[in-house]
């Protein structure tokens, strides 16, 4: 959890630095939070999740949404694995990856605000070794929903493939 420790500590590092700096933006260019936001948010975060045990997944489905580092954050904090799902997947294709996952809990949206939803029947993954951080969703070959564990190298492929594409929120 090193690589985890690390960025956390960059993460602090980046607030105390930033102080009100603005850090997101919508698509007309408002502001919608500044790094003090973002670390309010997280830590209000972080209470709603104290009940998960280490290494339980957490399922974010919330898009772009302003919160999405915030609850990130938090995750991070409280060694809880992050899986991202698109908006777009079906209720049944979410299911199956919730349940293929073993996932803990459900984090979704409303029009305001995300929302937690814990998951009673699943436990959470025996991991060999340390948990992840995250787990990337992916079709493979056989479009049976997947989960994996990207590399660093992997990550840092994918926002290099996909840094010309706009945010929006």
């Amino acid at each position: 959890m090193k690589s985890i420790d690390g960025l956390l500590a960059a993460w602090e590092q980046t607030v105390a630095r930033a102080k009100d700096s603005p850090a997101i933006f919508n698509t007309r260019g408002e502001v919608v939070r500044r790094f003090p936001d973002i670390e309010a948010c997280a830590r209000d975060f972080e209470t709603k999740i104290e009940g998960f045990a280490e290494g339980s997944v957490v399922a974010i489905q919330i898009g772009n949404h302003e919160d999405w580092p915030s609850i990130l954050i938090a995750c991070l904090r409280k060694r809880l694995v992050v899986l991202p799902l698109e908006q777009s997947i079906s209720h049944q294709q979410r299911s199956e990856v919730l349940s293929i996952c073993r996932a803990s809990a459900l984090v979704n949206c409303d029009e305001i605000a995300p929302h937690i939803h814990k998951i009673d029947n699943n436990t959470s993954p025996k991991w060999d070794g340390e948990a992840p951080a995250l787990l990337k969703l992916t079709s493979g070959t056989t479009a049976a929903p997947r989960a994996e564990q990207p590399t660093a190298g992997g990550l840092q492929s994918d926002l290099r493939d996909n840094g010309n594409q706009r945010c929006r929120s």
